[in-house]
């Protein structure tokens, strides 16, 4: 009876063992083990795309990453033509202009500007990620391999898990912070 109690202890204790990050010098995110794709999986719908060092494709996204700019294509074919500019990415979705920087905050990349035409403000690391995205509020924290917390998309809330694939270490954070901001809203 002991030993079967001691294996149900050290199986429940190993359930919440912290996972390492499949990018481990990444400063700016932890990235999911095993996976090349970006993803957000909430209560009821899921986005996800295969993320190379080129380029982002999935069945709402295809956008070419080249010479500093993100550009292609999104939801309902919303043109995305988004170009980085040192710690800043300017540009639009759509008809919808975006102006993003980043700066340093303690641990945290903090990111400030305009989504989708409304002012942001969210901050990353690997342990978190919070802040607001456009109309969208939320808080995401590191475990089990992935982000996981609640969003709220004006009076609608939700919960969020999402993950990130290694391959996203090699990009520009500012890009990065950008493909975040087209993920994680509402459409």
């Amino acid at each position: 009876m002991r030993r079967a109690l001691a294996v149900v202890l050290l199986a429940l204790g190993c359930a919440h063992a912290p996972v390492e990050s499949a990018a481990p010098g990444w400063t700016l995110l932890n990235a999911t083990p095993g996976s090349e794709e970006i993803q957000v999986r909430s209560d009821v719908h899921m986005r996800r795309a295969t993320v190379t060092a080129a380029a982002v494709r999935g069945p709402d996204l295809d956008l070419q990453r080249a010479d500093g700019k993100l550009q292609g294509t999104t939801y309902i074919r919303r043109p995305v033509e988004l170009r980085q500019q040192g710690s800043e990415i300017i540009g639009q979705v759509g008809s919808d202009d975006w102006d993003l920087r980043l700066s340093q905050d303690g641990t945290e990349m903090r990111v400030t500007g305009l989504i989708g035409g409304r002012p942001s403000t969210f901050w990353m690391s690997p342990n978190r990620i919070r802040g607001s995205v456009g109309m969208c509020v939320f808080d995401l924290v590191w475990s089990t391999g992935l982000y996981s917390g609640a969003r709220t998309c004006g009076v609608a809330s939700d919960n969020v898990a999402m993950q990130f694939p290694a391959v996203l270490s090699t990009w520009g954070d500012p890009q990065v912070a950008a493909l975040f901001g087209i993920m994680v809203q509402r459409e």
